[in-house]
């Protein structure tokens, strides 16, 4: 029970922080968005200047690693919380909770959410129906990656649930 009510207030927080740093700041994520909607707020808004591919690669390489340290202390916390007192158990529950959240991140956020609520999209694209649903097939592709990434980031989880038992057992 209190896994499941770790996931849900896990979604939560995503969505309050996926949902509002789109809405703080859109064109920072301007490489998440359908190639045709890229190229329509680039014609719009000549001013804008993107990052080089090889900068924003890197800033979205480091981007993701810290987000992958800070989630796995979070989620190691969240195990213990929930009960885990074991590797096995350790990283079983943390691969759950990192697998519902990637991929309702997938569902709900990305072709949900991001695909059809006008009040988030870039300026100039507003029009863009189809083409910000079009992106469906990156979305479940990176939702792969992630669900593959969960996996030694759940182990690591694992291995630190056994570490703190040891030390507080």
């Amino acid at each position: 029970m209190i896994l499941a009510m770790e996931c849900i207030a896990a979604c939560a927080l995503f969505t309050i922080i996926m949902v509002g740093g789109v809405i703080w700041k859109r064109e920072a994520f301007l490489h998440e968005y359908a190639p045709a909607v890229q190229k329509r707020f680039l014609e719009y808004n000549p001013d804008y200047v993107p990052k080089e591919k090889t900068e924003r690669t890197i800033g979205l390489i480091l981007a993701k690693l810290l987000m992958s340290i800070l989630f796995t202390i979070l989620l190691t916390a969240m195990v213990c919380l929930a009960g885990a007192r074991n590797f096995r158990e350790g990283m079983t529950n943390a691969y759950l909770i990192w697998f519902v959240v990637n991929w309702y991140d997938v569902i709900a956020l990305d072709m949900g959410i991001f695909a059809h609520w006008k009040k988030i999209r870039l300026p100039g694209t507003e029009d863009m129906d189809r083409e910000y649903s079009s992106n469906a097939w990156k979305h479940i592709k990176d939702g792969v990656f992630g669900t593959l990434l969960g996996i030694p980031i759940s182990c690591i989880c694992g291995c630190l649930v056994s570490l703190v038992i040891s030390v507080n057992g």
